[in-house]
């Protein structure tokens, strides 16, 4: 009795598979911010996707400010949805300047090395 080989027939990649791995293959993530109010802190990703930049860029104008009613959903953005809850809870009963200076913190952190053309974080100019 003859044994049949198994054959491998190698599945061809996806020409979205194809592009996607082209645009990132030099993309190395930004070390994430770390939100030290909390023991182990709260890793805060660089708001570099699709949907996060997006966000930032309706809610900001020309300048790079923020209108006080966008600040939640702004903060959001800026922080990611896993993080957000996390960061609300300890600036939702702050006064506005400790959220400036956490944003600014936060800004300065993914900017750092950046050149003068990346803009800054939220909005960029």
């Amino acid at each position: 009795m003859a044994v049949k080989k198994a054959v491998t027939v190698e599945k061809p990649v996806s020409k979205w598979a194809q592009l996607k791995a082209e645009a990132k293959k030099e993309y190395e993530p930004p070390k994430p911010y770390l939100f030290d109010a909390y023991d182990p802190p709260i890793e805060i990703s660089a708001p570099d996707s699709l949907e996060r930049s997006l966000a930032l860029a309706t809610l900001t104008d020309l300048r790079g400010q923020v209108a006080v009613k966008d600040m939640k959903p702004m903060i959001e953005a800026l922080v990611g949805a896993d993080a957000f809850p996390f960061v609300w809870a300890e600036i939702a009963d702050e006064p506005v300047e400790v959220t400036l200076a956490l944003v600014e913190d936060i800004n300065d952190h993914f900017n750092e090395g950046a050149d003068d053309s990346a803009g800054s974080l939220p909005g960029g100019e």
